[in-house]
């Protein structure tokens, strides 16, 4: 998933919360904005990947610092630049689904 437009269906979730008892888990959230992915949790989901999203980020980070520094040959410099471009969307999508 490229952008995060997607959407769930929230009445479907909370009918099979309601109605089963096994946690629920949502698999392709990455391209679900935050609201759905908010909702889905308050419908019942119990626990979200989100790994697609986080990826991408943190690859287009890696790609931009080799691109921009070509001649750096330790890749924990790119290793950083990945980590530092996921960490606070990261922390968001923590607290957005927890609910803070």
């Amino acid at each position: 998933m490229t952008d995060r437009s997607a959407s769930v269906d929230l009445a479907l979730i909370r009918a099979l919360s309601t109605g089963l008892d096994v946690p629920l888990v949502l698999h392709g959230s990455s391209g679900l904005p935050d609201a759905e992915i908010r909702g889905a949790v308050v419908a019942g989901m119990t626990k979200i990947n989100i790994s697609t999203h986080l990826n991408g980020l943190f690859t287009r980070a890696v790609r931009d610092e080799i691109l921009a520094h070509p001649d750096k040959t330790d890749p924990r410099a790119y290793i950083r630049a990945g980590r530092d471009a996921m960490a606070p969307e990261t922390a968001h999508l923590l607290k957005l689904i927890a609910g803070a």
